[in-house]
């Protein structure tokens, strides 16, 4: 079983949250509400800018990802700010190399897991026609588009996405409901804001956000550890559906 490094005693000093569930539901709320702004607002956009959305010239994840998490991120930093919490507080710390190595083991694991999961759920329920529209919108066309798409899955979504959900989300959460409460409360409703995509992405979600929120326990609540997973993971998703030609 691979384990992550133990966090030094200087990166968990940081003095205690000052938020607890009623601030962390309550962004979380606003991101979901964000989120489908946002989304809405971009659709409106591009179709007035004569884009087909149903069967665009790019894949939609070039400007989708960047607009959804800059909102993901300006939400979650607005609530952390009105809780006064600082970037350690949030989770951001140093990581080592074994750890750094280790994230990326994690990722693979985690990415096996979960796609176990989902051809579990489309064996026992048959293929998911609005899963592969999904799939086809989104994946990168090019070996370009995917270098993007990498970047945009290390630099934006596993950052952004893991300070809101494992260092504001689950930790108001756990400070609320207990450890185990908190982890379970938190990783289910990561799983449900992946709803918003695909109906079928809350099972597979919902137990990545429960590794995902296991590693930021074990680290000492590294926010930094599960960005680099998530963003690995996601990067490798990504690639696995370019191979695949959606």
């Amino acid at each position: 079983m691979v384990t992550l490094d133990s966090p030094n005693n200087d990166e968990t000093s940081e003095a205690g949250n000052t938020w607890r569930a009623k601030s962390a539901l309550a962004c979380y709320i606003s991101v979901v509400a964000g989120v489908l702004i946002v989304a809405l607002a971009t659709a409106l956009v591009l179709g007035s800018s004569g884009v087909n959305l149903r069967d665009p010239p790019y894949p939609l994840s070039l400007v989708s990802i960047p607009v959804n998490e800059i909102a993901i991120l300006l939400l979650t930093l607005a609530f952390a700010r009105r809780s006064r919490a600082s970037l350690g507080q949030l989770g951001f710390k140093k990581i080592s190399i074994g750890m750094l190595l280790k994230t990326f083991l994690l990722a693979i694991a985690m990415l096996a897991l979960t796609a176990t999961i989902a051809l579990a759920q489309n064996a026992v329920l048959g293929p998911d026609p609005t899963e592969e529209a999904f799939a086809r919108l989104i994946a990168p066309r090019t070996g370009v588009q995917l270098i993007i798409l990498v970047i945009f899955s290390m630099a934006l979504v596993g950052p952004v996405e893991e300070v809101f959900a494992r260092g504001y989300i689950q930790q108001g959460l756990e400070e609320s409901f207990g450890k185990v409460r908190g982890w379970l409360l938190a990783s289910f409703l990561f799983g449900m804001l992946h709803a918003l995509n695909v109906l079928r992405a809350i099972a597979p979600t919902f137990v990545a956000g429960l590794v995902l929120g296991l590693i930021w326990q074990r680290t000492g609540r590294n926010t930094t550890a599960v960005a680099i997973v998530h963003g690995v993971y996601d990067s490798i998703a990504m690639a696995l559906t370019f191979l695949a030609g959606f």
